[in-house]
């Protein structure tokens, strides 16, 4: 739904000439929200600034940035902070993970583990560079631990870059007071909303920036200073010294902590004075401002929060937040442009004003989605799981994934393909003989899929595999017929685009059935570790897709032949395995999947546990079957005498072969470790994924020898 303010907003910006949104800045802001910028990790941001302000300028001890803008008459001071709810390193983990220490007052702090569980994240070391890393979460397959007692553990939080040991880790720079922020992109909504994580702790200082444009250029008669001030997540201790350090006759403070309707407020119980002033001149431009009886900071148990109530010359303008305190948090670009008109005027300069160069922004069209149309021949297998990672194939709307899977095989007589009427497809190598194995890998992914629209254009969708409350408050991308649109999930399966109607949704393409998803990429961590949604079971498709490659020459001299089938709706109940073993037996099954490990700080080891980078697991008993003694051993001694990492393991949940319940046939699950399964940060080492791959080679060309 639209804002409060919306209407009022665009007919005042018409009848007083506003500054332009973009010249507030859909740029600046979307720039100013990218940045990383824990609480003592400013520089970035303050840097940004500095670069673009203009003004007399000087640089407190502690980081923050005061500008001062005209001479004589009296002072106003205006504050924004520039610093984001984070954490710091605190200690490392001997097995190479950092402990984290939170950085945020309430609200956000109220919940911070849980925005940050699961999360991509940037470690910003001492000498500036960053590196990329993961906050761990339980897999969802280990809900049932209770039944072996154990459960996850997440007292502590945890950031893993990779590292395996706490020297390697320290080798590449981890240390204590390292700060760790989201990873963050930029979605433009609909109705000039603007989201990002933690946004709004830098809406104050895009607005701002905007102001000091026309500080720069105008004449006033007094004197103006604008204090970007650092840690207002941290019971505001750049606040606190501030107020001591400048005078001003008024001060007005930008929080980022609104509600849904923009609002103004005194320090003390009253919107008297200075506030009631605000709300004045607001209303003359045709911005509404919700009067609170008041607003008070946080400023600890040694903070001088008395500076900041003793006066009544002073205020707090608070702009309004969609989804506030949450990583999926939105504002509003007019109103934002509005309230720097706001200021303009409340510091005495004229309406409208220079500054206006560019025209306003609109809302852009669904982006395309991103990627190659194949994957180029003699391509790595980490390039591989990269593009099949970033395609989008929700459980139930895999074709996409499929496609990309069949343009990408080898061109040669010995590789024949098909697909069932399910949907899975079929890559036979050999001759026309029965097959006598066949290797699996799925092809979908956790996600969900739209299911209504209502007329307020809030978007229902329902859940596809298990995604239970990991992916709510937190962006979200829509899948349609325009692209990809961008939208924030506020609850589980529901999806705020900002202020749209159903009719907004409909012309930018989104059906009743499209998919939706996180926002999806690849990411290198440390070493041969990656990270990324949907490496379940993406990677296990790279590893066939290379295993197919290696055995097209040989298949092509064999009088038998092998098969491997890329499945669909895993996910869902493993609908597509189940038309696979409907039709023929085969001796052997391989499904070639995930083995969720307890590798992680944050579960139990007495199940389930495989080291990453120790090599390919034989999964051979979980909760949906068990492999044989004799063929368990038979895949061992292969390995060994080939030289092959391999791992044997028992672990939750079930896998394609199971269903595959014919007398002769064998299911013989080979996985790789994969941490936090089901989660936005899947983690696994390409080292496995690599071993794996000679494995299913060794295995294959025996089936096609036919030995034993």
């Amino acid at each position: 739904m639209p804002g409060p303010f919306s209407a009022a907003v665009v007919a005042g910006a018409a009848a007083a000439g506003l500054l332009a949104i973009s010249a507030l800045g859909a740029s600046d802001l979307a720039e100013l929200a990218r940045l990383d910028g824990a609480p003592g990790d400013e520089w970035r941001v303050i840097d940004f600034i500095r670069e673009r302000v203009g003004g007399a300028q000087r640089l407190g001890a502690n980081g923050s940035l005061i500008v001062e803008f005209g001479t004589g008459g009296p002072r106003t001071l205006l504050i924004a902070g520039v610093d984001e709810p984070g954490y710091a390193v605190s200690g490392l983990h001997d097995e190479g993970y950092g402990y984290l220490r939170p950085l945020a007052n309430s609200p956000a702090g109220s919940r911070l583990k849980e925005h940050f569980l699961g999360q991509h994240v940037r470690v910003s070391l001492s000498g500036g560079a960053l590196l990329q890393g993961v906050v761990p979460v339980p897999s969802v397959h280990f809900a049932s631990l209770a039944r072996y007692g154990g459960s996850a553990d997440t007292r502590d939080l945890f950031v893993d870059v990779g590292a395996s040991s706490a020297a390697e880790a320290r080798g590449a720079g981890l240390a204590v007071l390292d700060r760790v922020t989201l990873e963050k992109r930029t979605a433009l909504l609909a109705g000039d909303w603007l989201a990002a994580p933690w946004i709004a702790s830098r809406a104050g200082a895009a607005t701002l920036l905007a102001l000091a444009r026309r500080l720069a250029s105008e004449s006033f008669d007094n004197i103006v200073t604008l204090a970007f001030v650092t840690q207002q997540h941290v019971n505001n201790g750049s606040l606190d010294r501030v107020l001591r350090s400048v005078e001003a006759e008024r001060v007005v403070a930008l929080a980022p902590d609104g509600g849904a309707a923009a609002a103004v407020a005194a320090p003390t119980a009253s919107n008297s004075g200075l506030a009631g002033e605000l709300a004045s001149l607001a209303s003359e431009i045709g911005l509404d401002l919700e009067p609170r009886r008041s607003y008070a900071f946080s400023f600890g148990p040694f903070g001088g929060g008395e500076l900041w109530a003793a006066r009544d010359e002073r205020a707090v303008l608070l702009p309004a937040v969609r989804n506030g305190g949450t990583p999926a948090e939105a504002v509003n670009l007019a109103e934002l442009a509005a309230m720097a008109e706001l200021l303009a005027r409340f510091v005495g300069m004229a309406p409208g004003g220079r500054g206006a160069p560019r025209p306003p922004t609109k809302s852009s069209p669904p982006a395309q989605p991103e990627g190659e149309p194949r994957i180029p021949s003699g391509s790595s297998l980490e390039r591989k799981v990269r593009i099949l990672l970033e395609a989008i194939g929700v459980s139930g709307r895999e074709e996409a994934v499929r496609d990309l899977v069949l343009e990408s095989l080898p061109r040669k007589p010995a590789v024949r393909t098909r697909t069932d009427g399910k949907g899975n497809l079929i890559v036979r190598l050999g001759s026309d003989a029965p097959p006598r194995a066949i290797f699996i890998a799925h092809l979908d992914e956790i996600g969900y899929i739209v299911q209504r629209i209502s007329p307020d254009g809030t978007v229902f969708a329902t859940d596809r595999g298990g995604n239970g409350t990991s992916f709510a408050g937190r962006p979200a991308a829509v899948y349609g017929l325009g692209g990809i649109l961008p939208a924030l999930m506020k609850r589980p399966g529901v999806l705020d685009f900002g202020a749209a109607s159903s009719e907004w949704i409909r012309e930018r393409g989104v059906r009743v059935g499209d998919s939706v998803t996180v926002p999806k990429r690849f990411r290198k961590l440390l070493g041969h570790r990656v990270s990324g949604r949907s490496l379940d079971d993406r990677l296990g498709c790279a590893v066939l897709l290379t295993a197919i490659g290696r055995l097209a020459g040989p298949a092509s001299r064999s009088r038998r032949s092998v098969e491997f089938g890329f499945s669909v709706e895993e996910e869902t109940g493993l609908h597509g395995a189940r038309s696979l073993a409907a039709e023929a037996v085969r001796a052997r099954v391989y499904p070639v999947d995930t083995f969720v490990t307890s590798d992680s700080p944050l579960e139990p080891r007495s199940l389930a546990y495989a080291r990453l980078g120790s090599g390919p697991v034989l999964r051979a008993l979980d909760e949906s079957g068990m492999t044989p003694r004799d063929e368990v051993a038979r895949i061992l001694a292969l390995a060994q005498r080939h030289r092959i990492p391999l791992q044997v393991g028992i672990t939750a949940g079930g896998n394609d072969g199971s269903v595959f319940q014919a007398l002769e046939t064998a299911n013989i699950p080979i996985g790789f470790p994969l941490r936090y399964a089901h989660s936005a940060v899947e983690t696994a080492d390409l080292r496995d994924a690599e071993a794996a791959v000679d494995l299913i080679e060794v295995l294959a060309l025996d089936e096609l020898r036919g030995r034993p």
